[in-house]
């Protein structure tokens, strides 16, 4: 069978099935982090995210923006955990003919990302590659009662989103959007959040695997999600990259945050849904007033 017929989340799940970890690991793959067992009260948070020349960004692109972006997806996934970050490695691959300013901005991006989240930057490796390549492994911690995973969400929550959707890749944001590692902190502060992600390959695509890892479905009120101007509503569940925290929360709890975050994030949340029973083949129930046009397909980013 070619890779392409298996698809992403089929060739995860046929890896979870091949590895076996031992009591120092909290919960292995499945989320936007390994949690693992860390001193006092505080977990570790283990994830890495790779940017491929050609897929992620283009060698025109901004070098200084690039670099921003391979460090800001990890922290991003260290946010979708409720979690600080901490330190990372960088490893490339580059291209034997690339202009070292091309690397010097790289690096400059990655400071400046490090920099603004308090990250270190302690090693890496180099190698040589016929495309750029740039792999970072971030570490990070959470105190135990702070820990937010994809499985939690439960029947009759309410779903929620930072920020707002669609055309990122238009507009660049892509390449400069910064990771909610403040909201994260502050909403799990202020309530205890039943599950959460970032949304990377778009809401379309991301909302299914909290309803899978919580073995639960969603009612998604499609003409409530947060827009860019411009944007569609199909551009809103299907663009990626947004890097925005999708969350599931008590109703009650929900009801509370919004108000409060009206006045405490800048960003924004937005209720654009329902966790309900799981049904058979339906993970996801679009809903829209008569006479909203929404696409019949609707397919987040595959890489596979």
């Amino acid at each position: 069978m070619k890779l392409y017929r298996l698809g992403e989340n089929e060739l995860i799940q046929w890896v979870t099935r091949q590895i076996r970890t031992d009591r120092s690991v909290v919960r292995g793959i499945g989320d936007d982090c390994a949690v693992l067992r860390g001193t006092g009260r505080n977990l570790q948070l283990f994830a890495c995210d790779m940017l491929v020349e050609g897929v992620h960004f283009r060698r025109r692109d901004p070098a200084g923006a690039v670099g921003w972006k391979a460090l800001a997806v990890n922290v991003s996934d260290i946010a979708a955990m409720g979690g600080l970050p901490r330190h990372a490695v960088v490893s490339l691959g580059l291209p034997r003919q690339i202009p070292v300013s091309f690397v010097d901005g790289l690096y400059r991006g990655l400071c400046r990302c490090a920099k603004r989240y308090g990250v270190n930057l302690v090693g890496g490796d180099t190698v040589r590659a016929a495309q750029v390549v740039i792999d970072v492994a971030i570490l990070g911690e959470v105190e135990k009662g702070r820990v937010v995973y994809r499985a939690g969400a439960r029947v009759g929550d309410t779903l929620l989103v930072t920020g707002r959707l669609g055309g990122s890749l238009r507009s660049g944001r892509h390449l400069r959007f910064s990771p909610r590692v403040r909201e994260a902190r502050a909403l799990t502060a202020q309530a205890r959040l039943h599950a959460m992600m970032d949304l990377s390959d778009g809401l379309r695509q991301d909302l299914p695997r909290i309803c899978q890892a919580s073995g639960v479905g969603a009612v998604l009120e499609v003409t409530k999600i947060p827009r860019h101007a411009g944007c569609s509503i199909a551009q809103a569940l299907t663009d990626g990259e947004d890097f925005e925290l999708l969350i599931a929360a008590a109703g009650r709890d929900a009801d509370r945050l919004l108000p409060w975050a009206k006045r405490n994030l800048p960003c924004g949340l937005h209720r654009i849904g329902t966790v309900v029973a799981a049904k058979p083949h339906s993970v996801v129930t679009l809903v829209a007033p008569k006479g909203t046009k929404i696409p019949s397909s609707l397919a987040g980013f595959q890489h596979f």
